[in-house]
């Protein structure tokens, strides 16, 4: 059976928000933005939780 690779650690990502600047701001979008990213972290330490419990049970 073949050695199995390991996943290298993949570095941080970073979120760019561009937007055009208008009166008043747009907080819709700037709240949507804003919780796709908690969503989206939270979902990765989950994510990296599950796999320390499968390796460590």
């Amino acid at each position: 059976m073949a050695a199995r690779r390991t996943k290298t650690a993949r570095p941080e990502r970073r979120f760019f928000v561009e937007g055009v600047r208008r009166e008043p701001v747009d907080t819709r979008k700037l709240a949507k933005a804003l919780l796709a990213m908690v969503l989206a972290e939270q979902q990765r330490i989950t994510e990296t939780d599950a796999s320390h419990e499968e390796s460590a049970g």
